[in-house]
Protein backbone atom coordinates (compact mmCIF):
# COMPACT_ATOMS: atom_id res chain seq x y z
CA UNK A 1 0.00 0.00 0.00
CA UNK A 2 1.03 3.59 -0.67
CA UNK A 3 -0.24 6.25 1.77
CA UNK A 4 0.03 10.00 1.15
CA UNK A 5 -1.64 11.89 4.02
CA UNK A 6 -2.13 15.64 3.71
CA UNK A 7 -1.33 16.44 7.35
CA UNK A 8 1.52 15.43 9.64
CA UNK A 9 -1.01 14.38 12.30
CA UNK A 10 -2.49 11.89 9.85
CA UNK A 11 0.99 10.61 9.05
CA UNK A 12 1.66 10.10 12.76
CA UNK A 13 -1.56 8.11 13.09
CA UNK A 14 -0.61 5.83 10.21
CA UNK A 15 2.89 5.29 11.60
CA UNK A 16 1.55 4.53 15.08
CA UNK A 17 -0.95 2.02 13.69
CA UNK A 18 1.42 0.26 11.27
CA UNK A 19 4.78 0.71 13.05
CA UNK A 20 7.55 -1.22 11.26
CA UNK A 21 5.13 -2.38 8.56
CA UNK A 22 5.18 1.07 6.97
CA UNK A 23 8.24 3.02 5.79
CA UNK A 24 8.20 6.83 5.77
CA UNK A 25 9.74 8.73 2.87
CA UNK A 26 9.96 12.41 2.09
CA UNK A 27 12.64 13.02 -0.49
CA UNK A 28 13.02 9.30 -1.17
CA UNK A 29 16.62 9.72 -2.29
CA UNK A 30 17.94 6.73 -0.30
CA UNK A 31 14.90 4.65 -1.18
CA UNK A 32 15.41 5.10 -4.92
CA UNK A 33 19.05 4.02 -4.63
CA UNK A 34 17.94 0.78 -3.01
CA UNK A 35 15.22 0.17 -5.56
CA UNK A 36 17.68 0.76 -8.40
CA UNK A 37 19.83 -1.98 -6.87
CA UNK A 38 16.92 -4.39 -6.95
CA UNK A 39 16.11 -4.23 -3.26
CA UNK A 40 12.52 -4.87 -2.24
CA UNK A 41 10.83 -2.66 0.33
CA UNK A 42 8.69 -5.44 1.73
CA UNK A 43 6.54 -2.89 3.58
CA UNK A 44 3.93 -0.23 2.86
CA UNK A 45 5.08 3.31 2.02
CA UNK A 46 4.17 6.48 3.93
CA UNK A 47 4.79 9.48 1.65
CA UNK A 48 5.22 12.67 3.71
CA UNK A 49 5.57 15.11 0.83
CA UNK A 50 1.94 16.26 1.03
CA UNK A 51 1.96 16.71 4.83
CA UNK A 52 1.31 20.36 5.68
CA UNK A 53 3.96 22.35 7.57
CA UNK A 54 6.60 19.64 7.22
CA UNK A 55 9.11 21.86 5.40
CA UNK A 56 9.08 24.91 7.66
CA UNK A 57 11.93 26.73 9.37
CA UNK A 58 10.72 28.72 12.39
CA UNK A 59 12.21 30.75 15.23
CA UNK A 60 11.24 29.84 18.80
CA UNK A 61 12.81 30.68 22.16
CA UNK A 62 16.13 31.71 20.65
CA UNK A 63 16.44 28.62 18.46
CA UNK A 64 15.77 27.61 14.88
CA UNK A 65 13.18 24.85 14.59
CA UNK A 66 13.58 22.81 11.40
CA UNK A 67 10.64 20.65 10.38
CA UNK A 68 11.72 17.14 9.48
CA UNK A 69 10.92 17.70 5.81
CA UNK A 70 13.29 20.66 5.52
CA UNK A 71 15.38 20.04 2.40
CA UNK A 72 19.11 20.43 1.95
CA UNK A 73 18.36 23.19 -0.55
CA UNK A 74 16.64 25.09 2.25
CA UNK A 75 19.50 24.43 4.66
CA UNK A 76 21.96 25.88 2.13
CA UNK A 77 20.30 29.26 2.62
CA UNK A 78 20.87 29.42 6.39
CA UNK A 79 23.46 31.79 7.79
CA UNK A 80 25.20 28.98 9.69
CA UNK A 81 28.41 28.10 7.88
CA UNK A 82 28.88 24.46 8.89
CA UNK A 83 25.27 23.46 8.13
CA UNK A 84 24.95 25.48 4.92
CA UNK A 85 28.24 24.14 3.54
CA UNK A 86 27.44 20.58 4.56
CA UNK A 87 24.05 20.86 2.85
CA UNK A 88 25.66 22.27 -0.29
CA UNK A 89 28.00 19.26 -0.43
CA UNK A 90 25.15 16.73 -0.55
CA UNK A 91 24.66 15.24 -4.01
CA UNK A 92 23.61 17.47 -6.90
CA UNK A 93 20.87 20.12 -7.08
CA UNK A 94 18.14 17.52 -7.70
CA UNK A 95 19.13 15.55 -4.59
CA UNK A 96 19.34 18.70 -2.46
CA UNK A 97 15.89 19.79 -3.62
CA UNK A 98 14.43 16.42 -2.58
CA UNK A 99 16.53 15.11 0.29
CA UNK A 100 15.42 16.06 3.81
CA UNK A 101 17.04 16.40 7.19
CA UNK A 102 14.69 13.80 8.72
CA UNK A 103 15.71 11.32 6.03
CA UNK A 104 19.38 11.96 6.76
CA UNK A 105 18.85 11.38 10.47
CA UNK A 106 16.59 8.36 10.06
CA UNK A 107 18.97 6.65 7.63
CA UNK A 108 21.74 7.23 10.19
CA UNK A 109 24.57 6.71 7.72
CA UNK A 110 28.01 7.21 9.29
CA UNK A 111 28.71 9.42 6.27
CA UNK A 112 25.60 11.60 6.74
CA UNK A 113 26.87 15.12 6.08
CA UNK A 114 23.80 16.80 7.56
CA UNK A 115 24.01 14.67 10.69
CA UNK A 116 27.66 15.64 11.27
CA UNK A 117 26.95 19.37 10.93
CA UNK A 118 23.97 19.09 13.28
CA UNK A 119 26.10 17.26 15.86
CA UNK A 120 28.59 20.12 15.81
CA UNK A 121 25.69 22.50 16.48
CA UNK A 122 24.68 20.39 19.51
CA UNK A 123 21.27 19.92 17.88
CA UNK A 124 18.24 18.26 19.40
CA UNK A 125 15.76 16.05 17.56
CA UNK A 126 12.06 15.74 18.31
CA UNK A 127 10.50 12.29 17.94
CA UNK A 128 6.71 12.18 17.70
CA UNK A 129 4.01 9.56 18.29
CA UNK A 130 0.28 9.94 17.63
CA UNK A 131 -0.71 8.97 21.19
CA UNK A 132 2.38 9.39 23.38
CA UNK A 133 3.13 12.87 22.07
CA UNK A 134 6.67 14.14 21.48
CA UNK A 135 10.07 13.76 23.11
CA UNK A 136 13.25 15.73 22.55
CA UNK A 137 16.68 14.09 22.51
CA UNK A 138 20.09 15.61 22.10
CA UNK A 139 21.40 14.38 18.78
CA UNK A 140 24.50 13.01 20.47
CA UNK A 141 22.16 10.58 22.30
CA UNK A 142 20.02 9.78 19.25
CA UNK A 143 22.59 7.71 17.31
CA UNK A 144 23.07 4.34 18.99
CA UNK A 145 24.95 1.99 16.63
CA UNK A 146 25.45 1.39 12.93
CA UNK A 147 22.16 2.40 11.24
CA UNK A 148 20.45 2.19 14.64
CA UNK A 149 18.86 5.15 16.42
CA UNK A 150 16.52 5.98 19.29
CA UNK A 151 13.66 6.48 16.81
CA UNK A 152 10.88 4.00 17.60
CA UNK A 153 9.23 1.88 14.92
CA UNK A 154 5.98 3.75 15.58
CA UNK A 155 7.48 7.26 15.65
CA UNK A 156 8.41 9.93 13.12
CA UNK A 157 11.03 12.66 13.26
CA UNK A 158 9.03 15.86 13.56
CA UNK A 159 11.59 18.63 14.19
CA UNK A 160 15.24 19.44 14.76
CA UNK A 161 16.29 22.31 17.02
CA UNK A 162 19.55 24.22 16.46
CA UNK A 163 20.97 27.51 17.72
CA UNK A 164 20.29 30.68 15.78
CA UNK A 165 23.24 32.31 13.99
CA UNK A 166 23.33 34.95 16.74
CA UNK A 167 24.08 32.23 19.32
CA UNK A 168 27.28 31.20 17.52
CA UNK A 169 30.66 32.86 17.34
CA UNK A 170 31.65 30.77 14.32
CA UNK A 171 31.27 27.36 12.68
CA UNK A 172 33.19 25.45 10.02
CA UNK A 173 32.87 22.46 7.71
CA UNK A 174 35.34 20.42 5.68
CA UNK A 175 34.85 17.30 3.59
CA UNK A 176 37.19 14.95 1.74
CA UNK A 177 35.80 12.88 -1.11
CA UNK A 178 37.01 11.18 -4.24
CA UNK A 179 35.68 13.93 -6.51
CA UNK A 180 34.64 17.54 -6.31
CA UNK A 181 30.87 17.07 -6.31
CA UNK A 182 28.16 14.43 -5.85
CA UNK A 183 30.46 12.42 -3.62
CA UNK A 184 30.23 10.44 -0.41
CA UNK A 185 32.53 11.60 2.35
CA UNK A 186 35.73 9.70 2.93
CA UNK A 187 36.01 11.88 6.03
CA UNK A 188 34.07 15.00 6.98
CA UNK A 189 34.32 17.31 9.96
CA UNK A 190 32.31 20.14 11.45
CA UNK A 191 33.01 22.46 14.36
CA UNK A 192 31.08 25.21 16.11
CA UNK A 193 32.00 27.74 18.77
CA UNK A 194 29.16 29.09 20.88
CA UNK A 195 28.92 32.47 22.55
CA UNK A 196 29.62 30.87 25.92
CA UNK A 197 32.96 29.63 24.56
CA UNK A 198 31.98 25.97 24.15
CA UNK A 199 33.42 24.20 21.11
CA UNK A 200 31.76 21.15 19.56
CA UNK A 201 33.62 18.96 17.06
CA UNK A 202 32.04 16.20 14.96
CA UNK A 203 33.19 13.72 12.31
CA UNK A 204 31.60 11.49 9.68
CA UNK A 205 32.75 8.24 8.04
CA UNK A 206 35.11 7.41 10.91
CA UNK A 207 32.89 5.39 13.28
CA UNK A 208 29.73 3.25 13.12
CA UNK A 209 27.74 6.44 13.67
CA UNK A 210 28.20 10.15 12.98
CA UNK A 211 30.22 11.04 16.07
CA UNK A 212 31.08 13.88 18.41
CA UNK A 213 34.73 13.94 19.45
CA UNK A 214 33.85 14.53 23.09
CA UNK A 215 37.32 13.78 24.48
CA UNK A 216 38.93 16.20 22.05
CA UNK A 217 36.32 18.81 22.94
CA UNK A 218 37.41 18.63 26.59
CA UNK A 219 40.87 19.82 25.59
CA UNK A 220 39.40 22.87 23.87
CA UNK A 221 36.96 24.20 26.43
CA UNK A 222 37.87 27.63 27.78
CA UNK A 223 41.20 27.68 25.96
CA UNK A 224 42.50 30.08 23.30
CA UNK A 225 43.10 28.26 20.03
CA UNK A 226 46.88 28.48 19.99
CA UNK A 227 49.06 26.57 17.57
CA UNK A 228 50.08 24.18 20.33
CA UNK A 229 46.47 23.48 21.29
CA UNK A 230 45.46 22.93 17.67
CA UNK A 231 48.24 20.37 17.29
CA UNK A 232 47.19 18.63 20.50
CA UNK A 233 43.54 18.59 19.45
CA UNK A 234 44.39 17.20 16.01
CA UNK A 235 46.30 14.30 17.55
CA UNK A 236 43.54 13.67 20.09
CA UNK A 237 40.89 13.56 17.34
CA UNK A 238 42.94 11.07 15.35
CA UNK A 239 43.19 8.83 18.42
CA UNK A 240 39.50 9.17 19.29
CA UNK A 241 37.92 8.11 15.99
CA UNK A 242 37.34 4.44 15.14
CA UNK A 243 37.32 4.10 11.33
CA UNK A 244 37.37 0.90 9.31
CA UNK A 245 39.00 -0.19 6.06
CA UNK A 246 36.64 -0.27 3.09
CA UNK A 247 36.83 0.07 -0.68
CA UNK A 248 36.86 3.87 -0.45
CA UNK A 249 39.70 4.38 2.04
CA UNK A 250 41.80 2.66 4.68
CA UNK A 251 41.34 3.17 8.40
CA UNK A 252 44.86 4.59 8.69
CA UNK A 253 44.15 7.17 5.99
CA UNK A 254 40.94 8.23 7.69
CA UNK A 255 42.65 8.59 11.07
CA UNK A 256 45.35 10.74 9.50
CA UNK A 257 42.76 12.87 7.72
CA UNK A 258 40.84 13.38 10.94
CA UNK A 259 43.91 15.09 12.36
CA UNK A 260 44.13 17.28 9.27
CA UNK A 261 40.44 18.15 9.23
CA UNK A 262 40.28 18.80 12.96
CA UNK A 263 43.05 21.34 12.60
CA UNK A 264 41.42 22.94 9.54
CA UNK A 265 37.98 23.44 11.05
CA UNK A 266 39.45 24.70 14.33
CA UNK A 267 41.72 27.09 12.45
CA UNK A 268 38.61 28.38 10.68
CA UNK A 269 36.98 29.06 14.05
CA UNK A 270 40.13 30.89 15.09
CA UNK A 271 40.15 32.96 11.88
CA UNK A 272 36.49 33.89 12.25
CA UNK A 273 37.09 34.91 15.88
CA UNK A 274 39.97 37.19 14.84
CA UNK A 275 37.82 38.84 12.15
CA UNK A 276 35.26 39.78 14.78
CA UNK A 277 37.82 41.43 17.07
CA UNK A 278 37.77 45.25 17.16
Amino acid sequence: MFYRPDTFAAALRLKADHAAAIKPISGGTDLVVGLNRGQSLGVDVLDLTAAKDYRRIDHADGSLILSGGTTFAQLEQLDIACLARAAASVGGPQIRNRGTIAGNLATASPAGDGSVALLALDAEVELAHADRGTRWLRLIDYFEDYRQTALGDDELISHVRIPTPSALQASAWYKIGKRGAVNISLVCAAAARFLDGRICLAFGSVAPIPMRAVQTEKLLQGQPLTGALLHQAAQAASAEVKPIDDWRASADYRKAMCAVLARRVLEQLQTDDERQMP
